[in-house]
């Protein structure tokens, strides 16, 4: 039978899909979206005659894939991969009532980051499930779990069970979100903040925390820093990312943290940390960064405390950089890091950052600002990578930070997040 015009689609409850055969084993997953997230019901054809939407197979396609508008929407898609995402593209056009343009789609972003501060909040598993397939329809491929944070400590451990937060995740509902977001072709990137924002961690061991000096010349305890020249502390903090290597032993990344330890200006004032502390802190962060290494993840590192006042860092170059701010003078600019051959992840703190209460003196981020001011190559404090290095830019990535977490519930975070999806995923394709 004769199907209604694509520009009847979004108002349709059923529409026809012909997918290639050897697409076949995505046709649940894209019926389940369009169902869970349009409330739209699709009906796979066995001929292109009979649908609305056609997706061919063509594996020699440089492209991520080709969307033609006509009589029906035909797209034409290199791999399974690349038709699932071509189908999410079509979705997300549908659920925001957007115009459908005929065009060819090469990716903007090979990386599409969203990163939830789950240490400082609770999400439940249905939560995270439902972000899960939002990340899906608007594009994005890395979900990354910041799970340790000051004031919580949210995923089971077996070796630390005194450390975990009242509410947390077990690694059974772990396992099973690892195990959908590879369903939905997302990645997890598993985040232990070290050797800064450990409060939690270490509110047991007031022994392992890093000592200071005040004017008065009295000592006190500095909570939510590790004191990395104990050898103790650093093995405790080696053990925690020894458990969840094991636990997220399928993933590419593990972020180790690095950033807001203490403050460079004032080093002398840490004991352990008055002679050369820039090199024992930079050689901490290496140990870490060869111990996950050695565990086949590539590491990542906040980019605040490297390269300072435009001095030289003995930084691994096996880390990458999640380059979030440049709010202090002293800080590095990004182009720091790509002159010296790292590779950098866009967390622009302008405009990328949901901050729960606004707090630190941001403000909350808007869809419009992140569609019409931001672009990929534009990082924090409006700095910009030269178009012949932008090869080095891997990727970028909302964050959600739960600094006051009682300021809003989970599913007003979920409803905002989606918001800013739609924002970031303006920019995910080159057309």
């Amino acid at each position: 039978m004769k199907q209604p015009r694509i520009s009847s689609l979004a108002k349709l409850q059923k529409i026809y899909f012909f997918l290639d055969q050897s697409f076949a084993k995505e046709k649940e997953k894209i019926a389940y979206l369009y169902s869970q997230l349009l409330n739209k019901k699709i009906y796979f054809v066995e001929t292109v005659e009979e649908a609305q939407v056609v997706v061919n197979s063509s594996p020699n396609l440089k492209a991520s894939f080709i969307l033609n508008e006509g009589e029906t929407v035909v797209i034409q898609a290199r791999c399974s991969l690349t038709a699932f995402r071509a189908t999410m593209y079509l979705a997300k056009l549908l659920k925001t009532d957007a115009e459908i343009k005929s065009g060819t789609f090469h990716d903007g972003l090979a990386e599409r980051i969203i990163m939830l501060d789950i240490g400082r909040k609770y999400f439940s598993p249905s939560g995270l499930r439902l972000i899960l397939e939002q990340m899906a329809l608007h594009g994005f491929n890395y979900l990354q779990l910041h799970f340790s944070e000051n004031t919580g400590f949210r995923i089971e451990s077996e070796n630390y069970p005194e450390l975990v937060s009242e509410k947390y995740l077990t690694t059974t509902e772990v396992k099973e979100l690892i195990r959908y977001a590879e369903y939905l072709s997302i990645e997890i990137i598993p985040d232990i903040d070290t050797p800064g924002h450990m409060e939690h961690l270490l509110k047991e061991s007031p022994e392992w925390q890093l000592s200071i000096e005040n004017k008065y010349g009295e000592i006190h305890k500095v909570s939510s820093a590790l004191d990395i020249t104990n050898e103790q502390a650093v093995a405790f903090s080696l053990s925690l990312y020894q458990e969840y290597m094991l636990l997220f032993a399928g993933s590419r990344y593990f972020h180790i943290g690095g950033d807001e330890f203490v403050d460079f200006d004032q080093i002398k004032q840490y004991p352990a940390l008055a002679d050369e502390g820039i090199k024992k802190f930079e050689a901490y962060v290496n140990t870490v960064a060869d111990f996950v290494k050695g565990h086949g993840f590539i590491p990542r590192v906040w980019n605040d405390a490297f390269f300072r006042r435009g001095k030289s860092s003995t930084l691994t170059k096996e880390v990458e950089i999640t380059y979030w701010t440049k709010w202090q003078k002293q800080m590095a600019p990004v182009q720091t890091f790509v002159d010296e051959g790292y590779s950098v992840i866009n967390f622009n703190d302008n405009y990328l950052y949901y901050v729960l209460g606004e707090n630190a003196g941001y403000t909350y981020p808007t869809t419009e600002k992140i569609k019409q001011e931001w672009r990929p190559d534009l990082f924090a404090s409006q700095q910009q990578i030269p178009s012949e290095q932008q090869s080095k830019i891997k990727g970028a990535a909302l964050a959600v930070w739960c600094d006051k977490p009682e300021a809003k519930d989970e599913k007003e975070i979920i409803t905002d997040l989606e918001k800013l999806m739609e924002g970031l995923s303006f920019h995910l394709y080159n057309v």
